[in-house]
């Protein structure tokens, strides 16, 4: 049954005494709401909490356009913010996992909004990614976090007014040490080699493991995929999985070929037990991961079907007495080729709207959320093709590409890294932005190399 959420819900004190306040976030999740008159936030608040709430609890409609996600298609911008003041003020209610790769941009703006308000036209800008673009604000949010990082360096911006129905022009205009600019900022999206291989997982395990929920079964599966999903036949897990019943469940069933290697086995749910003795879980965590599995990795996969009693927050789960679930990567050559995808495209977007005859700077932000196996190819095609580009004709002198890796831990709920390459490409001058960072605070403890390297991400 769907959950409605009472006009009045967040009238309440909902903070939990004692609860630390973070400054920078509340001054960004306050400022994008001031965009938007009280009635029209009340609403798109309440509206994100009953989608993720549904969503989260397997309570939500057929929504296509969706895709299960927590989030409404219609309404992203509105999911972001209600996630910064979910932090805020009742983080009882607030997604970990999504949240780690939100939080750190929206305290990045909090952090420079002094050098923002002085920008001209940052007002219609966020206007545009308030309501215009609620849609897919992740753009809009990017060029936010390129403008301050010109402005920590002491320079002039200024953003162009969009004019539909005309040619696209550049983002912004950039004044600094004395040289004139014309900047692009293009923003990389999560790719449909992603979703479509999410969507196949899914195919392949939840028939088989609602059989294993039907017949009473702790079930446990680790697979490492060595073909693409969609080239895998529709029964493979289940015919492994009926492989390891008819032995009578006396070891985990192991095996190896062509299309990936992996084990089936009893689930030890002594570990998630015990910690529900004292404590709720969140459902969706990468800390009921590693107590299902045993295990914790960044970016992994997990599909799980449980049987378990929520606690009096629905998010949380209070008892469990059953869980099927499917821990799986995917090592295929072919699928890490497909999630590696380049920035050809997105640079050859970004230098048909710079202008002829002046120094230009294309920006580039991506998620990488796809393992870092996908991440040291995808370097390796940047690098590539960053060098090789041809601007035909452009003053193209730089090109930064950002990569934006977040992760939440069961010891940390939220860790951020980020690593940025520039490229000069027949530069007149030095470098225009000569610190690439864009959501790391100033004064943090940063390290050598790449994020792909597995190393820990600061703080």
């Amino acid at each position: 049954m769907s959950v409605r959420i009472a006009p009045d819900f967040f009238e309440g004190d909902l903070r939990p005494p004692g609860w630390p306040d973070d400054p920078d976030l509340r001054r960004s999740v306050e400022w994008f709401i001031s965009f938007m008159p009280a009635d029209e936030w009340r609403s798109r608040r309440v509206a994100a909490l009953e989608r993720f709430l549904n969503a989260a609890t397997g309570n939500l409609a057929e929504d296509p356009s969706g895709a299960g996600r927590f989030f409404s298609a219609n309404d992203q911008f509105a999911w972001y913010v209600f996630l910064g003041q979910a932090n805020l003020d009742h983080p009882t209610i607030y997604d970990f996992m999504f949240g780690s790769r939100v939080l750190p941009i929206l305290r990045s703006i909090g952090r420079n909004l002094d050098l923002l308000m002085g920008i001209e036209g940052i007002g219609h800008r966020v206007q545009r990614m308030v309501n215009a673009e609620r849609r897919q604000p992740n753009g809009g949010l990017f060029e936010l976090l390129v403008a301050a990082a010109y402005r920590r360096e002491g320079a002039e911006v200024r953003f162009l007014p969009e004019e539909p129905g005309i040619k696209k022009t550049h983002d912004m205009d950039v004044r600094i040490r004395g040289r004139e600019w014309s900047v692009e900022c293009k923003r990389m999206e999560i790719g449909e080699y992603t979703e479509k291989e999410r969507a196949c997982a899914r195919e392949l395990w939840l028939p088989t493991a609602h059989a294993m929920q039907r017949q009473g079964l702790n079930v446990l599966a680790k697979v490492q995929f060595a073909s693409e999903l969609d080239d895998i036949s529709p029964e493979y897990l289940t015919r492994h999985t009926i492989h390891w019943t008819s032995s009578g469940f006396l070891a985990p069933h192991q095996w190896k070929d062509k299309h990936g290697s992996g084990s089936i086995g009893k689930l030890d749910m002594s570990r998630l037990k015990a910690v529900l003795k004292t404590d709720d879980v969140a459902l969706h965590s990468s800390r009921m991961m590693e107590l299902l599995t045993g295990e914790y990795k960044r970016n992994a996969k997990v599909i799980q079907v449980m049987l378990a009693k929520m606690a009096e927050n629905p998010l949380y789960v209070a008892e469990c007495d059953q869980a099927v679930v499917l821990d799986w990567e995917s090592h295929s050559p072919a699928a890490i080729d497909g999630k590696a995808r380049d920035v050809l495209k997105r640079l050859a977007d970004g230098v048909r709207q710079l202008p002829d005859g002046r120094p230009s700077v294309i920006h580039i932000g991506l998620e990488a959320v796809d393992g870092d196996a996908v991440e040291r190819l995808r370097y390796d095609k940047v690098v590539r093709t960053v060098t090789s580009f041809d601007p035909q004709g452009k003053e193209l002198e730089y090109v930064y590409v950002h990569w934006f890796a977040p992760e939440s831990s069961p010891t940390r709920s939220e860790a951020f890294d980020e690593t940025t390459h520039w490229s000069g490409r027949r530069p007149g001058q030095l470098r225009p932005l000569r610190d690439g960072m864009l959501v790391l605070a100033p004064d943090i403890t940063t390290r050598e190399g790449f994020h792909w390297d597995g190393k820990t991400p600061p703080d």
